[in-house]
């Protein structure tokens, strides 16, 4: 079958075309076999591409989710590394000290510090297996450290730390298709960021 010019540029080796009607066609990405005991070829399609117009060309189908889809908040653990790396790094370089700036990190972002924030929180695939609740001595000292955390942000941001740390929450991180992929960022967010010449990933 011969086909319309603004077909024929989409249909490449591996791709085959077939019409709906005078104005649409669907491609697909396939191969043939042969049908066993006969001389006969049939074409066995492996994923279904787009929809060809001559108006609009292409248009390829959303791809489709396969496996588990997960969402973690990105924006906190991405604003405290750069403006607090000092502060944190320290504390990161000793394993006994690890959960207490974990802590200290979530009750800036999030108010409290608890199995639900880490678990909903980046932070926790850069340091697993933190256990909840810490020692009395051990909470405390993150509570310290969470203050001066808070101090170190608005000595940079100033009047913006708030508003930081409130957009730090619309920033994520999605596990889809078996790959991280940051979804778009809230102009709010990105404005802000750009002020302060930071960004978010």
């Amino acid at each position: 079958m011969a086909y319309p010019p603004w077909v024929m540029k989409y249909k490449k080796k591996g791709l085959y075309v077939n019409k709906v009607n005078e104005s649409t066609y669907r491609l697909y990405r396939g191969h043939s076999e042969r049908v066993p005991g006969t001389n006969k070829v049939k074409r066995i399609v492996d994923e279904y591409i787009g929809t060809i117009t001559e108006s609009e060309g292409l248009k390829i189908r959303p791809a489709k989710v396969k496996g588990e889809v997960r969402v973690l908040h990105y924006g906190g653990y991405a604003l405290l590394s750069w403006y607090c790396r000092r502060h944190i790094g320290g504390l990161f370089s000793q394993k006994e000290k690890i959960p207490i700036a974990v802590v200290a990190m979530l009750l800036l972002l999030y108010g409290k510090a608890d199995e639900l924030s880490y678990q909903g929180d980046w932070i926790c695939t850069i340091h697993p297996n933190i256990e909840f609740p810490l020692t009395d001595s051990d909470q405390r000292e993150a509570e310290r450290v969470s203050r001066g955390l808070h101090s170190t942000l608005e000595k940079a941001l100033q009047e913006d730390t708030d508003q930081m740390i409130r957009c730090s929450k619309q920033i994520y991180k999605v596990w889809v298709n078996g790959s991280w992929v940051e979804p778009i960022i809230p102009r709010t967010c990105s404005e802000l960021a750009t002020k302060h010449q930071f960004r978010w990933v």
